[in-house]
């Protein structure tokens, strides 16, 4: 009976221990899961496609509609659910070596566009600040795409790139046969593009070897737009194309009577762009059937967007337009100064977009009415992108534009100083001082020169202009400029320093002491008289 009783206690304990040892191991799983999942930085792409990003750097913001691709995504949209907006003020400038075609592409706060400098620029979207860039054989008028920690764009050295997107390091690169201007899209593990020798490419996204390639009749400026597993893009032979995504084999093309520039909307069913010939077009996107064509006065390259039915497009007859997606009625036109080669990009119930007035302009989607114009430097051809509440657009008076309701203003560079290390006293010397502002506001230099002598806020200067100013030593010894810029609103560089050395002249001392040498005697009397440092 005692024995019995020990085995049921033992066989208790042994259940009690067994159900134990599971709740610890149901913890200790629970553990692991919280711990793990958020190192994991999962994103979700415009496309709807789920992916884990390892560049962790990246991170993501899932409440933001960013823009990571011309016009917005793979259907071309050229539409953000983002705020944007509702004045002219200027955030911030960034300022590249040459003109700014590309158009930007923004990412996890993140901007990143080409410039003709053959450059791609990574920058901070909140204040301009260039976080790296990248340096191609030809210009880069491309706009990039950004996808799992990666950045595809093209350049007219003829290559399709794939750098990091972290810190632009290239992870590989295809050669083409020629000038690279279309706009990637990635998606499905695939990055389609166009180029000039003809060619639709499809391009694996981890090493960039070629899945397919489909020659047109022409060279291809157009961004492929991919939606239903269609790759739909223009050439310049006249030729809309609609392509399988899978193998490259043409399902359908449309014919007009120029070039098809114009990157492709698909929306509802069909597929909208403008052409060479003048026209807007409107075809079917499963047949390429036409619905209807709008005639402009003169080359529509601009590619439209659409918002609440309306399509948005632009033309070199120097017009905005509004017209419906479903008859090609026009609604409203905008008339700026210039050819409008830039497209359109829509948000909260405005229209951005670029004219070769110099204008950046922002209309009223329901009645192209203006709400405000900014006057930049040169031609507006790139096309506008939306995000967290900013506007972004390059110009080609080479610098990238953020618009966002509020200044940030950031001090200038700390000056360079240039000119003479040594010289003699009593010779005037010339010194070269030239500070970069990064809002390119005028600036004023603050010099000291070593001996007493100030210059106070010399200026107003254009930011990075040499500035010549002279000074003349009057005594002998070793002397620290110091240089510091301010800008308009009395923003303060960091001191700069460079160091002179002005010897005794010793012309001036040789007859003293060719007398000393004659007059032995006289040298203790002397020691007595004058201190011994002053170099005799």
């Amino acid at each position: 009976m005692i024995s019995l009783s020990l085995s049921v206690e033992a066989g208790k304990n042994m259940e009690n221990n067994t159900f134990f040892k599971k709740i610890i191991l149901v913890i200790i799983v629970l553990f692991f899961v919280v711990s793990f999942i958020p190192s994991l930085s999962g994103e979700i792409g415009n496309d709807g496609e789920y992916f884990i990003n390892s560049y962790n750097k990246i991170g993501f913001s899932s409440d933001i509609d960013w823009w990571p691709m011309f016009h917005h995504d793979m259907n071309h949209s050229g539409h953000s659910t983002s705020s944007s907006p509702n004045t002219n003020i200027v955030t911030w400038t960034h300022k590249t070596g040459d003109w700014v075609y590309s158009s930007p592409t923004v990412f996890n706060d993140k901007l990143y566009i080409g410039s003709e400098d053959g450059r791609l620029y990574c920058l901070n979207a909140n204040d301009g600040e260039e976080l790296w860039n990248f340096t191609t054989g030809d210009w880069v008028d491309s706009s990039p795409a950004i996808k799992n920690g990666r950045v595809f764009f093209g350049s007219v050295d003829n290559k399709l790139y794939c750098l990091s997107a972290v810190d632009g390091i290239e992870i590989w690169n295809y050669t083409t046969g020629g000038w690279v201007y279309s706009s990637p899209a990635v998606c499905d593990g695939r990055v389609f593009f166009g180029s000039w020798d003809t060619n639709v490419y499809c391009l694996d996204v981890v090493d960039g070897t070629m899945i397919w390639n489909f020659t047109t009749g022409g060279s291809i400026f157009s961004s492929p737009a991919v939606s239903d597993g269609r790759v739909y893009i223009g050439s310049d032979n006249g030729d809309l194309y609609c392509l399988d995504a899978d193998n490259g084999t043409k399902i359908w093309n449309y014919t007009v009577m120029d070039w098809v520039w114009s990157s492709p909307l698909v929306y509802d069913g069909m597929v909208y762009f403008g052409s060479g010939d003048c026209n807007v077009y409107c075809v079917n996107a499963n047949d390429g059937t036409r619905a209807w064509a709008y005639s402009t006065d003169y080359y529509v390259d601009s590619s439209p967007a659409v918002y609440n039915g309306k399509i948005l497009i632009g033309s070199f007859d120097n017009n905005v337009y509004c017209l419906d997606a479903s008859d090609g009625k026009e609604i409203w036109i905008f008339k700026t100064g210039g050819i409008v080669d830039s497209s359109p990009a829509i948000s909260d119930g405005k229209v951005y977009i670029g004219s070769f007035d110099d204008n950046v302009y922002c209309l009223d989607a329901s009645d192209g009415d203006e709400i405000w114009n900014y006057k930049t430097g040169n031609d507006v051809r790139s096309s506008p992108a939306v995000s967290d509440g900013k506007m972004f657009i390059g110009s080609m008076d080479s610098k990238v534009y953020c618009f966002g309701d509020e200044i940030i203003n950031k001090p200038p560079n700390a000056p360079t100083i240039n000119g003479p290390t040594g010289g003699k006293i009593g010779i005037e010397y010339n010194y070269v001082f030239s500070s970069v502002d990064p809002n390119d506001d005028d600036v004023f230099y603050y010099i000291k020169w070593g001996d007493g002598h100030v210059e106070i806020w010399d200026g107003p200067h254009a930011s990075s202009e040499d500035i010549n100013v002279s000074h003349t030593y009057s005594r002998e010894g070793t002397f620290t400029i110091n240089a510091k810029a301010k800008d308009i609103f009395d923003e303060e560089s960091e001191w700069s320093e460079f160091t002179v050395t002005i010897p005794r002249d010793k012309l001036l001392n040789e007859p003293l002491l060719k007398f000393l040498q004659s007059h032995p005697n006289l040298f203790p009397l002397l020691q007595e008289i004058i201190p011994l440092g002053i170099g005799l």
